[in-house]
């Protein structure tokens, strides 16, 4: 047996100790997508449910009427907004901004 049939031996050996793909042509097997996770759950929560689709539609058809309609977590939304905004934590007004004030510096 020659010095590569037995490099060739003890690799495969290795391989199935270890729980490795053995491939001495080094051809192509698709083993790395295989080991990674399934990314489906996160792929069908990127987009809104039509629950949450028809609640948007709901609100804007309420507007329209002259209607009130409250969403829970838009009101919570408004509350954290005007919190931070109350501690000088809020986005600046339109022209206030960073390129703003960089921009009068420059004048």
């Amino acid at each position: 047996m020659s010095q590569a049939a037995r490099r060739l031996k003890v690799a495969e050996v290795a391989a199935r100790i270890f729980g490795n793909v053995f491939n001495p042509t080094g051809a192509r097997q698709g083993n790395y997508i295989l080991r990674q996770g399934f990314r489906g759950e996160h792929m069908v929560r990127y987009y809104p449910s039509k629950q949450e689709q028809n609640m948007g539609r709901v609100s804007r058809i309420s507007r329209l009427l002259g209607q009130r309609f409250y969403d829970p977590d838009e009101i919570d939304r408004l509350n954290v907004v005007e919190r931070r905004r109350a501690r000088g934590k809020g986005a600046p007004k339109k022209g206030e901004g960073k390129r703003a004030a960089l921009a009068k510096k420059k004048r």
